[in-house]
């Protein structure tokens, strides 16, 4: 198994091997930060509107601890066991629940990929699952992965089709980490026709020595108003 997966890698462009790399040094130690997510969908009469609010204990790019700074869903405020929830999906997702990256060395083998340009890089994955898609990400004039666009193989409940665009940023010395997401879906509910819209912010991001020491920040975080 082990020898398989290697000839899989290997088989990515040496260009995206680096890339892989890159990303990888670029996104180690024990990070605090703030998600913001705003969704909003809409179907013939039925709308609904959430407003969350996060703070994220990470260590090298892996959500180790979440606590809810704020939760209205369908314009009521959430209760401690629903918050709890919503913190455990976090902390704990389901497959298929967090994209897989093409360019993260975890999930090479899971990808096929196609040079468009200088700066942008198709990419494919025959994984069917909301986790995988195709799409392209592109790289800024350092040679950064900054943006990536894709089509999820697998959609929502009641979406027939949509896209995500992710937006990556230097956000300290020596750390790059997602700042934006937008996802977009359009589908029907019943006999109704109708979309999704989720803004997802990403900010406020501080290196910590240890995860005892962003723990006890993260205990402390207030919900922005």
């Amino acid at each position: 198994m082990q020898y398989a997966r290697a000839m899989l890698i290997a088989a990515a462009p040496p260009a995206v091997l680096r890339l892989a790399q890159r990303v990888e040094s670029q996104e180690q130690g024990v990070v605090l930060f703030r998600l913001h997510r705003v969704f909003d969908v809409h179907a013939g009469p039925m709308h609904r509107h959430d407003d969350l609010q996060l703070a994220v204990v990470s260590e090298d790019n892996h959500i180790v601890k979440v606590r809810v700074l704020s939760a209205l869903v369908g314009g009521k405020m959430q209760d401690a066991a629903r918050i709890r929830q919503i913190e455990d999906q976090y902390e704990h997702p389901k497959p298929g629940d967090v994209f897989h990256r093409p360019f993260d060395p975890a999930f090479l083998d899971e990808y096929t990929y196609q040079v468009v340009d200088a700066r942008t890089y198709r990419f494919s994955s025959g994984v069917r699952d909301a986790g995988h898609g195709d799409g392209t990400f592109q790289l800024d004039d350092g040679g950064n992965v900054v943006s990536y666009v894709y089509t999820p193989n697998v959609m929502p409940q009641y979406a027939t089709s949509g896209t995500v665009t992710d937006e990556r940023t230097q956000v300290l010395p020596n750390l790059w980490q997602l700042t934006r997401e937008v996802w977009t879906f359009h589908g029907h509910y019943a006999i109704f026709g109708g979309g999704a819209t989720a803004t997802i912010t990403y900010d406020s991001f501080e290196r910590y020595a240890d995860l005892i020491s962003a723990e006890a920040a993260l205990d402390k975080a207030t919900p922005k108003t």
